[in-house]
């Protein structure tokens, strides 16, 4: 009896060890992330190469920084999707303000393809304690895909579209817990693509996760800074137009191009953008928040554009360009 229960005992411990063992130290180890980038969900692996962009050793793109910012440095994050990301945004980002600014420039680009609303409030809860100055929001596309659900499935959190969306105790704190529900106990409703927008639930939940991080921004005693997100899908847009390159898209080396149906049909992906546009203006007036205008001087011509919403070489430029302009005429270089 007596060695029954030392058995039990030494078995006990081995798998407390064992679950020790994996949830701080193997897991870890074998997805190059820390713990906490691991259990946040929404970042890239570390010290690698997407197309032509670096990811840095904190899984995003840009500089890697501490916690203690160096006085006198102006210290930047961006949040968004494909297109925050794309071409080297953060890289040439930083590039232009250097020449623009004596002030010491630190740039962390947390905006990954496929990035939404949603992720940007999970990865601001991690990212926030790094004291920003500005923090750059640029979203409106991939929010879309939410909607794509049977109404009854739809969650406020996109719970339903991507398994690091779900967020409880467990979860949040237990890399084995995570592990388990995604890929074992998750299951992705079934897709059912809308044909227009009208009064659909992701509207309103875009609306709130822009809130919550200008509040949360704010809060932190950071700036934060909307930008209307740029689009342009030509009246005589077809997908096999598209597909014969007829269109005007300037795009030459096929870089993150794609049809606009990979987010829906024209008609619902033009009205999802323009309410979603509407959104981010009526939060900056109410909110009195920093308003960039990306949608009126690149949406007029496709030459800014490689697809519906990814911007061509010169589109990229012509962003960075008007982000540059309005720290300049709004004097922000000298406000920190």
């Amino acid at each position: 009896m007596k060695i029954k229960i030392i058995f039990s005992f030494f078995l006990l411990l081995t798998v407390f060890a064992t679950i020790i063992f994996g949830e701080f130290f193997l897991i870890p180890y074998k997805k190059e992330l820390s713990r906490e980038l691991f259990l946040m969900g929404f970042s890239a692996i570390p010290n690698s190469l997407v197309d032509d962009t670096l990811i840095n050793s904190m899984g995003f793109t840009g500089d890697s920084i501490d916690i203690m910012k160096m006085r006198g440095t102006i210290r930047i994050l961006t949040l968004g999707g494909s297109v925050m990301f794309n071409r080297r945004m953060t890289e040439r980002l930083k590039n232009r303000f250097n020449t623009i600014t004596i002030q010491h420039i630190e740039i962390l680009g947390a905006a990954l393809r496929t990035h939404t609303t949603m992720s940007s409030v999970l990865k601001y809860k991690l990212l926030s304690k790094y004291n920003f100055d500005f923090v750059l929001i640029y979203h409106g596309i991939n929010d879309l895909w939410a909607n794509h659900t049977a109404l009854e499935d739809f969650k406020d959190g996109y719970s339903h579209l991507n398994p690091w969306y779900k967020r409880n105790f467990l979860l949040d704190h237990s890399l084995i817990c995570r592990i388990i529900y995604n890929r074992f106990i998750y299951r992705k409703p079934a897709t059912v693509l809308q044909a227009a927008f009208v009064d659909l639930p992701g509207e309103r939940t875009f609306e709130r996760n822009l809130i919550t991080l200008i509040k949360a921004i704010s809060k932190n005693g950071s700036i934060p800074i909307l930008m209307t997100f740029a689009w342009n899908i030509p009246g005589n847009y077809t997908i096999e137009s598209f597909k014969s390159n007829t269109l005007g898209y300037n795009n030459p080396t096929n870089y993150d191009k794609w049809p606009v149906e990979l987010w829906g049909s024209p008609e619902y992906v033009r009205e999802g953008l323009q309410r979603h546009n509407r959104i981010v203006r009526q939060i900056a007036n109410i909110n009195n928040v920093l308003l960039i205008d990306q949608e009126k001087p690149l949406g007029e011509s496709l030459y800014w554009f490689g697809d519906v919403c990814h911007l061509s070489e010169e589109g990229t430029e012509k962003f960075i360009n008007n982000i540059s302009n309005f720290f300049i005429e709004h004097g922000l270089f000298h406000k920190t």
